[in-house]
C-alpha cells in the first residue's frame, strides 16, 4: 500500500472589511473590526479623487500616512495583528472634508 499523500495544512482566508465613500461619508463610520493579517477596503463611490491619512487613535493625523483613494476606486489596508487607526478623509488639494472615522483594529 502506498502512503497517503500530505495536504497542506488549511488556512481559512483572511477576514476582510469594506468601507463605502460616498457623498463624502464613510459607511460604516465607525468602529470596524478584521482579523490580525486582514485587510480593509476603502471603496470610494464617488466620481472624485480624495486623499484618506491613516494614524494613531490620540495622535495628530500630521503623524499618519497618505494615501490615494482613486474616484470609483478602491485602497485596501493590510492589519497587524495588534494594530489599531483612525483615518480622516479629505480633498485632494488638502481641504478637510470632516469625514473620517474608525477606530479600525482587530
Amino acid at each position: 500500500m502506498g502512503s497517503i499523500p500530505k495536504t497542506a495544512p488549511f488556512t481559512p482566508p483572511k477576514a476582510a472589511a469594506v468601507i463605502f465613500i460616498q457623498s463624502v461619508q464613510p459607511n460604516p463610520p465607525g468602529e470596524v473590526e478584521v482579523t490580525p493579517g486582514g485587510s480593509i477596503i476603502f471603496l470610494n463611490l464617488d466620481k472624485c479623487d480624495y486623499g484618506l491619512t491613516l494614524y494613531k487613535p490620540g495622535a495628530d493625523s500630521a503623524s499618519g500616512i497618505n494615501i490615494l483613494l482613486p474616484a470609483n476606486g478602491r485602497a485596501t489596508v493590510l492589519v497587524r495583528e495588534n494594530d489599531t487607526f483612525v483615518y480622516e478623509l479629505y480633498l485632494t488639494d488638502g481641504s478637510r472634508t470632516g469625514s473620517g472615522g474608525g477606530p479600525i483594529k482587530n
